[in-house]
């Protein structure tokens, strides 16, 4: 966190001492690449979990294996931030929300990514701003919080 404000810090100061007037380039999404929460219930019931709250919204998913599950929904245009990383809009573009279960003893470790996925299969990662952080971590804490609340009711 302090090498962060650090670098921010000299970002600022550098930044200061530019004057040229080259428009920039749209910002780079800067924070995590996966995001994790531990799970008070089984990863088949954790699954389970993910798979309901997925189809409540409209979204379907589906398992390339027994740990993993894919949600995927296709993107009518990319944001300005992500064509910075992952190049501009094609048509086909998908975002794909890989989730990891992993047995962590009586619980369960669920790991979340995110990527973009083009028509001709091209994958780009997608690193989450500080705002997709925080609903990101929201959305896992309601899962975590459903899952060991209906375990709890069993």
């Amino acid at each position: 966190m302090i090498r962060h404000g650090l670098l921010l810090i000299g970002a600022l100061a550098l930044g200061g001492c530019m004057t040229a007037s080259v428009p920039s380039a749209p910002p780079r999404p800067a924070g995590e690449t996966a995001l994790r929460v531990t799970v008070n219930a089984t990863p088949d019931y954790v699954r389970q979990v993910i798979l309901s709250r997925a189809a409540a919204r409209g979204t379907a998913g589906s398992s390339p294996n027994a740990r993993t599950i894919v949600l995927e929904r296709q993107m009518s245009e990319t944001t300005p931030a992500l064509q910075a990383v992952c190049g501009p809009h094609k048509p086909g573009r998908r975002v794909s929300v890989v989730i990891t279960t992993e047995r962590a003893g009586n619980r369960t470790t669920v790991t979340e990514r995110r990527f973009l996925i083009d028509g001709d299969g091209t994958r780009c990662a997608v690193v989450m701003t500080p705002e997709d952080v925080v609903a990101g971590n929201r959305a896992l804490a309601e899962l975590k919080a459903q899952a060991e609340g209906q375990m709890a009711g069993r």
